[in-house]
């Protein structure tokens, strides 16, 4: 039974019975692979062990792909369903919640093969089954909650009772995909196998007698849950402030379900799910999803470009050093160039330790972590060329002529069709631009800090920078698994023009009597993932600063000084958490900072910081520095973590929200 999405043989053994073998050929759940899966378990109903010759034994599920099972629900769908009724929607749900249902109703053992991706949907179908063997680098989770709403498909009923309740929660609640080994100790998945072993491990185990049929651990007890569930409202409560409706529809999901028949806990997930689909906040965060997905594919001009295999990174500092360890850990050569052998051992060393960090979280595994730090040679002479490079970044001090000197003497080194970059946050590439031979090769490609955690790169275009500059960046962006923004070589270009007045607005308020705390507080409520004090101290006062006059000094309209707080915190050597001590004193690297419930002048100073936001937004898209209000809206949510329920400051003040 051959057909688009699903392919099955039989696995014939001694005996007379076969095993089916259902083979998924599809990226995601839609309706045709639930169409076609459907008719593949009614033919195994029909012929479910019974000892004469036509027997099936058992039913194993893989994959075709090469490195995903099922990465969730079609989302393009669901796109299209938003704007149909409950019904509609309801009936989406109980295409998967009956699908699944059959599968776990089956009288004859199943087994989920795990063969890379496993997230959503996917994850809900291999739950379903009686088994799950996962490779050694598997990704498996269930991340709906990032999309604002729950999993439906018969998650939230059955991984509390495959994990118990509290690991359900956690897995649920934290949305992120779980590496191979911690789902394994989490009881997420039973068994890890090599890929090119699963399907056969998986017969083995249902020959054997070895795979069970399903019995379901009995719920966590009532003084465990009750226990569980108040630690998790409490975490999530401090982590949202109750801005997202969809991890406490969770909590109290997971917390009814539990005495409940598998009919009822699953009619629980479709209402929740139903309640949940149509608020602004998953209607934006499922804008943000597409976003991303736009970004991934985004070609600027449409037009082939060489690729770029060999890099350089000119500094070694922590902006240097973490670019230079992303590149290594995609399979890129780089040459890390630095003054003396003392700072490029620094930055050695930081690259180091950002792979140990991720062989620790499970980004890598350890020959994954050895390959990459093996990808990166430092440089401290002139001794090795940089003829072969494609790709040269400078990430050196802020200053424009020693960046000048530092691109010149980089043009003699590197071949022509080597394109030079630089990694300034704010200054003007036309004017790095002025001093090259060929200006049309230099492009910005600003990285946000730590590059390792943040997605975004600004890709900055100055007036002689050329098309095939550019779509060449982008496309090597993407190759290394950044979203590229394009913008215009304009003052602080997107993220850093509408930050920085936010920021400075905050001094002046705190200038004018507000509270610090108070300040931090209301915008934390709002949905920052941080005051902006918190904020400054994390970039560094005098980063701040620096940016504040360059931008003062080129855009007229912010018609302002540097607030005399903020000046005199540099003066006195107070430069944020890097010195120990900026607005806040820090203790083992955390603030030293209280928190406050009451805050009288709440909307005073949410209005008056988002408005500032909102009111340079609207300028860089008047001045056409980026296409769309999309690119300012992402660039924002993505380099400063604004509030993505919100949907970014061109769309939080908007009742009209454009999925």
């Amino acid at each position: 039974m051959d057909t688009k999405c699903v392919k099955t043989r039989l696995i014939n053994g001694c005996k007379r019975a076969s095993i089916l073998h259902i083979e998924l050929n599809s990226n995601s759940l839609n309706k045709t692979l639930f169409n076609e899966l459907n008719d593949v378990l009614s033919f195994v109903e029909q012929f479910q062990a019974t000892g004469d010759e036509e027997s099936i034994d058992g039913v194993v599920f893989s994959s075709k792909k090469d490195k995903i099972f099922l990465a969730g629900a079609d989302l393009f769908e669901m796109k299209d369903l938003l704007d149909l009724d409950d019904r509609f929607l309801g009936e989406v749900i109980n295409m998967g919640q009956s699908t699944f249902n059959r599968i776990e109703d089956l009288k004859i053992p199943t087994v989920a093969c795990i063969n890379g991706i496993c997230l959503g949907g996917g994850y809900e179908l291999a739950l379903a089954c009686d088994y799950r063997i996962a490779c050694d680098d598997a990704k498996i989770g269930l991340p709906e909650v990032n999309l604002g709403i729950l999993p439906a498909w018969g998650g939230s009923t059955r991984l509390p009772k495959l994990t118990g309740l509290p690991t359900a929660l956690q897995v649920i609640l934290g949305g992120s995909p779980q590496a191979a080994k911690p789902a394994l100790k989490k009881g997420m998945i039973d068994k890890l196998q090599h890929r090119e072993y699963m399907v056969d491990t998986a017969v083995e185990l249902i020959r054997s007698g070895k795979v069970k049929q399903r019995d379901p651990k009995v719920w966590t007890n009532q003084l465990t849950g009750l226990v569980a569930f108040r630690k998790a409202k409490s975490t999530v409560l401090q982590k949202t402030k109750g801005n997202y409706p969809a991890p406490l529809k969770i909590i109290e999901v997971l917390s009814e379900c539990q005495a409940l028949s598998r009919r009822d806990s699953l009619l629980k997930e479709k209402e929740a799910f139903l309640s949940l689909v149509k608020t602004d906040a998953m209607r934006n965060c499922l804008r943000i999803f597409f976003l991303q997905e736009k970004y991934k594919k985004y070609s600027p001009y449409n037009i082939e470009t060489k690729p770029i295999d060999t890099t350089a990174v000119i500094g070694a500092g922590t902006m240097g050093a973490g670019i230079a360890q992303w590149f290594a850990s995609r399979g890129k050569k780089v040459y890390l160039k630095e003054v003396n052998n003392e700072a490029a051992a620094k930055g050695m060393k930081t690259i180091g330790d950002l792979f140990v960090q991720g062989v620790r979280k499970h980004k890598f595994d350890r020959p994954t972590a050895r390959d990459g730090i093996a990808n990166v040679i430092p440089v401290t002479t002139n001794n090795v060329s940089l003829r072969d490079t494609d790709l040269v970044v400078e990430a050196i001090v802020e200053k424009l002529d020693v960046k000048q000197k530092v691109l010149l003497d980089l043009e003699k080194k590197v071949s022509d069709d080597t394109i030079i970059a630089t990694n300034t946050s704010a200054l003007s590439i036309d004017d790095m631009a002025s001093v090259l031979v060929k200006p049309q090769r230099l492009v910005g490609i600003h990285f946000f800090n730590p590059v390792h955690k943040m997605q975004l790169v600004e890709i900055v275009k100055g007036t002689q920078t050329s098309d095939e500059t550019v779509e060449r960046a982008v496309k090597f962006i993407q190759s290394i698994g950044k979203l590229p923004v394009v913008v215009k070589d304009r003052p602080g270009f997107v993220v850093n023009r509408i930050l920085v007045p936010y920021l400075i607005d905050a001094c002046n308020m705190l200038d004018d009597g507000f509270e610090m705390s108070e300040i931090d507080n209301a915008m934390v409520k709002w949905g920052m993932p941080m005051g902006p004090f918190r904020l400054m101290d994390e970039i560094g006062l005098d980063i701040c600063q620096h940016v504040a006059v360059d931008l003062y000094a080129r855009l007229p309209h912010l018609g302002g000084e540097v607030p005399s707080t903020l000046n005199e915190l540099i003066a006195d050597g107070f430069l944020g958490k890097k010195s120990g001590e900026g607005f806040y004193k820090y203790k083992k690297g955390k603030a030293v900072r209280k928190s406050v419930d009451n805050i009288v002048d709440l909307k005073t100073i949410q209005n008056k910081l988002v408005q500032s936001m909102v009111d340079e937004s609207r300028r860089i898209l008047t001045e056409q520095v980026v296409e769309s209000k999309d690119d300012i809206d992402f660039a924002m949510i993505m380099g400063t973590g604004f509030a993505p329920f919100r949907g970014g400051p061109l769309t939080c003040f908007s009742s009209d929200v454009n999925v």
